[in-house]
């Protein structure tokens, strides 16, 4: 008697003191992280529970619950969902190990097993379910293991996509959930062997009990305290342990989706706006993020919620080409700063205790500065959203780039000096190559029909079908300009009535927002919606060839009340030709390969109108290249990038080229303007090294594709200039000069 007493003593007391203990440690570091989220970030109304929970209550669940981006990388994906689905059902098991430390071993679930159908009670369903999904999550916990083997920085090197991650704490969350587990099963074995399980179908927990079979009862006793003891401390161990490592996902990812911006399943490209208003500015005003605490709390959301799984650094292309950006490694750099500041802006701590953590830059004014994130690191950014395409937990990285950005391009006139002339030209000639609005008709000239000019205050919009924005690029560069007639062209064979804006077209601002220029994005914003609006294009629908025109257009204009219905030049072709409107009859046999805009595909998910005109053309040969689609990998002049010299590593529209020439075209077709030029460069390149002939593979738009598969044989017959059929080399209709002969300066 005196021997149970003790052990009841002892199961009690001990357990007690362990949840106790572990309890108040968590309860401490979770009013912390909540505190920051709360009290030390600002706030974002646009992103609170109250005004997204709905929008987002099924995107959060189908994410959290399906795993659905997750799944996307198949073999990671299914262990993950195994051990997660073992969490949540796992979670009975300590209801009834707390029933167990206070009530004894004999304690049951209420309730479970006098409700069942045919014999089945509802505890042996759970009993099934618990041990079925722990030896799922074990099998899960075998599989991370040997991916974690297998991606070994030490091995692999920045190839590995745990390069940078906390190792250790990957390894550590493996045995906690080994041992968890594993003594959750002897727990319940014991049960077993004592003849107090509550079903026969916990199958492992029954395989448990025959090691303890046989056994005298006090001794079982003993074991099963012990063992409930460490389980519950293991249990409390592991919630502290994920309260102050990168596991910290499983509680926060909950907060992170149903706040998220309901707007980003629209257009993953599409950037936060926050109003700038000179006239209420004063000294203290701040525009962008100069400071952790300047952030937004859904931001503190996005550094608690990583995981460090590094699919976002694995998809980069600025990581895949010897450059310092690392996504995952940003946004844990930000997130380790904002635990280290956090005491000092609660206020637990003052100046002198905080150290030199307050004083520290954000961001460095030169590369290899002091700072948090290194010049460079935020400089090397595309925003081609590979990394929030691929994020499990819809971590915006993109958005806390441009937000630093920002603040350094505004408040402190700090970014590459060569991108200075861009936001000149931009804002003093309304493009960013200087050429001036008085040109902007000139791409008309070579057109054999009359193309209606839009002028303010009209309001004649509403006559035509649409209104063709032709976009900086399409208006005054002379290789996009070919690509701007070859589609009018076609929309003019087709009979679809179009006009343009001509000289009154101006900039949509796109490289300026992501260059962090944000005032004068919104200055160009607002004259041009006011310019739409007077020409009434409400009434009708715009049609843009520049997938940041496009996505700027329809996905943030918005924001600045221009509610316009916009298509890009794909969907419309695409469009026609299903309707029979444009029909190509002239047989091409090449091999062709598409590559994918980012700002067309993955921003704004149009990946299959631009293929099917190509494949309107008869005898072209399509492949895909390996990344391709929501996959697909950038040309390199996105964010602004095309205004800034790349010097570090390989140039990204080399990495592209040389994934395209793997396919061994004869024809690289994409649909953007800056597509173009880096894969027309790259090409050019290739053709000095000596690698390829001169014209041996050309870079065409889809409009230029098509063109040629109707067009040709009338040039043929001498109807059409076939040098405006945009060849760029040899080939029909080429103009001899080479491929990017006429590139934009910047990248060319």
């Amino acid at each position: 008697m005196a021997s149970e007493t003790l052990l009841t003593v002892f199961r009690v007391v001990a357990g007690t003191a362990v949840i106790a203990f572990f309890g108040a440690w968590a309860a401490r570091r979770i009013t912390f992280l909540v505190q920051l989220v709360t009290k030390a970030a600002q706030p974002n109304p646009a992103r609170s529970i109250r005004t997204a929970f709905k929008a987002n209550l099924r995107h959060a669940l189908v994410n959290i619950f399906g795993n659905k981006k997750l799944l996307k990388w198949s073999l990671p994906g299914i262990a993950h969902f195994w051990v997660m689905w073992a969490f949540f059902v796992l979670q009975t098991t300590l209801l009834e190990a707390i029933g167990e430390l206070y009530v004894g071993p004999e304690f049951q679930l209420p309730l479970l097993n006098s409700i069942g159908l045919f014999g089945v009670t509802a505890y042996d369903v759970l009993g099934f379910f618990q041990d079925s999904l722990g030896l799922l999550s074990m099998i899960g916990i075998a599989i991370f293991a040997g991916l974690r083997l297998s991606q070994d920085p030490s091995t692999k090197g920045r190839r590995s996509r745990f390069a940078g991650s906390n190792l250790n704490q990957g390894w550590w969350v493996l045995a906690a959930e080994t041992l968890v587990i594993w003594t959750l099963w002897t727990a319940h074995g014991v049960r077993f062997a004592e003849g107090h399980a509550p079903t026969e179908a916990a199958f492992m927990s029954n395989l448990f009990g025959q090691v303890f079979a046989g056994m005298d009862s006090l001794t079982l006793e003993w074991i099963g305290a012990v063992n409930l003891v460490a389980h519950m401390a293991i249990v409390g161990g592991f919630l502290v342990f994920t309260l102050h490592s990168k596991h910290l996902h499983i509680a926060t990812i909950p907060f992170q989706e149903l706040t998220r911006d309901p707007e980003k399943d629209k257009a993953l490209g599409k950037l936060y706006t926050e109003h700038i208003d000179m006239e209420t500015m004063d000294e203290d005003t701040v525009l962008g993020v100069g400071q952790i605490e300047q952030f937004t709390f859904d931001r503190f959301l996005d550094f608690q919620t990583c995981t460090e799984c590094g699919r976002c650094q694995s998809q980069c292309p600025a990581w895949n080409t010897g450059k310092p950006l690392s996504p995952k490694m940003l946004i844990q750099d930000l997130r380790d700063h904002m635990y280290a500041k956090g005491p000092f802006l609660l206020g637990k701590v003052d100046e002198a205790e905080a150290g030199d953590v307050i004083d520290i830059p954000l961001v460095g004014d030169a590369p290899g500065a002091a700072a948090v994130i290194d010049y460079d690191v935020l400089w090397s950014c595309t925003t081609c959203g590979a990394c929030v395409e691929e994020c499990p937990v819809d971590i915006q990285h993109v958005d806390t780039i441009v937000d630093m950005r920002r603040y350094k391009a505004m408040m402190e006139s700090s970014f590459p000096q060569e991108a200075g002339v861009m936001l000149r030209n931009v804002e003093n000639a309304g493009d960013p190559w200087g050429v001036g609005q008085g040109k902007r008709e000139e791409w008309t000239e070579k057109l054999d029909f009359d193309v209606p000019v839009l002028q303010p205050g009209g309001d004649e919009g509403g006559a035509y079908e649409f209104i063709f924005w032709t976009g900086c690029a399409g208006a005054v560069d002379d290789r996009s300009k070919k690509i701007t007639q070859a589609t009018a062209r076609l929309l003019h064979e087709a009979g679809v009535s179009f006009a343009i804006l001509g000289k009154n077209e101006t900039c949509t601002g796109d490289p300026a927002r992501r260059l962090g220029m944000e005032y004068l994005f919104q200055m160009l914003a607002q004259a041009n919606v006011e310019l739409l609006k007077s020409v009434g294009a409400e009434k009708t629908k715009i049609v843009a060839w520049c997938p940041h025109c496009f996505n700027t257009l329809k996905n943030e204009y918005p924001d600045f009340d221009g509610r316009f219905e916009v298509l890009h030049h794909s969907e419309v072709l695409a469009k026609l030709v299903d309707e029979g409107r444009l029909v190509a009859t002239n047989q091409l046999d090449k091999k062709i390969t598409y590559h994918d805009p980012c700002y067309l595909g993955r921003h704004n998910e149009v990946y299959s109108d631009p293929r099917k005109v190509v494949d309107a053309v008869p005898g072209l040969q399509a492949t895909e290249m390996t990344r391709c689609r929501s996959n697909g990998f950038c040309c390199g002049a996105g964010g602004a990038r095309m205004w800034m010299e790349e010097n570090i590593g390989k140039r990204v529209n080399m990495e592209r080229v040389d994934e395209a020439l793997e396919m061994d075209p004869e024809l690289i077709s994409t649909a953007c303007p800056f597509c173009t030029t880096m894969l027309s460069d790259g090409i050019a390149q290739k053709v000095q090294q000596g690698s390829l002939e001169d014209g041996q593979v050309e870079v065409l738009d889809i409009s230029e594709v098509l063109s040629r598969g109707r067009m040709l044989p009338l040039a043929a017959q001498g109807v059409v200039d076939a040098g405006d059929l945009g060849g760029n080399g040899s080939g029909p209709g080429g103009d001899g000069g080479g491929p990017g002969a006429e590139a934009p300066a910047g990248q060319a």
